[in-house]
């Protein structure tokens, strides 16, 4: 039981999600984007929040400004958050607009806005969870985006409202966080998708 919860922790990393929810989003919607673009877009996604934020960690360790991986203290959270918030921008900017990809847009909108209140979090010595602030932001896109195109995707929902517990429970286990920085993690998902959902339909 114990490795199956620590399972959670590595499958729903925040480094995965924004390509798990790229995936899902091209899934559904691959009538309205030629493969390439869709192609073109996916992999931008993954160099940007997975290949280079790993590469940039890996830089960071020999330089002595983290000493783990999993960025245990506060103080070591700063400067790769500032790193994953800039790349959030780059996204948003670069990557996907508002006219032609306005869901992707606006989700990436709302990991910028994550990356923020986190930023100033750490600045404030208060280690939220990026593992609870990943995966129910993820969800709650997943959610809203069934909803927003009426879509039957109730294993699905099931499925991630599954992995939100799955993450919490394996974060628990680990003791990498105390409840009330999961549940302020848990929180900040959710409220940053909700905020931004009012664009999707304009």
């Amino acid at each position: 039981m114990k490795t199956f919860l620590n399972l959670g922790s590595y499958l729903f990393h925040p480094l995965w999600l924004s390509t798990y929810a790229m995936c899902f989003y091209f899934y559904h919607v691959n009538f309205m984007f030629t493969y390439e673009s869709i192609l073109a877009k996916i992999l931008a996604v993954v160099l940007l929040t997975v290949f280079i934020p790993i590469f940039f960690l890996i830089l960071l360790k020999p330089l002595k400004i983290i000493n783990s991986f999993h960025l245990k203290t506060v103080k070591q959270r700063r400067l790769p958050l500032l790193f994953f918030t800039t790349i959030s921008a780059v996204i948003i900017n670069y990557i996907f607009n508002p006219i032609h990809y306005k869901i992707p847009f606006y989700f990436f909108s709302a990991v910028f806005f994550c990356g923020l209140v986190c930023v100033i979090l750490s600045f404030l010595n208060y280690k939220i969870s990026l593992h609870a602030t990943a995966i129910s932001s993820f969800a709650c896109f997943v959610i809203c985006f069934s909803l927003y195109y009426q879509i039957s995707n109730l294993w699905l929902v099931n499925l991630v409202v599954f992995a939100i517990g799955w993450v919490i429970s394996s974060r628990l286990l680990m003791q990498a966080h105390k409840l009330h920085e999961l549940m302020t993690g848990l929180s900040l998902g959710v409220v940053s998708q909700l905020i931004f959902l009012q664009f999707w339909y304009i």
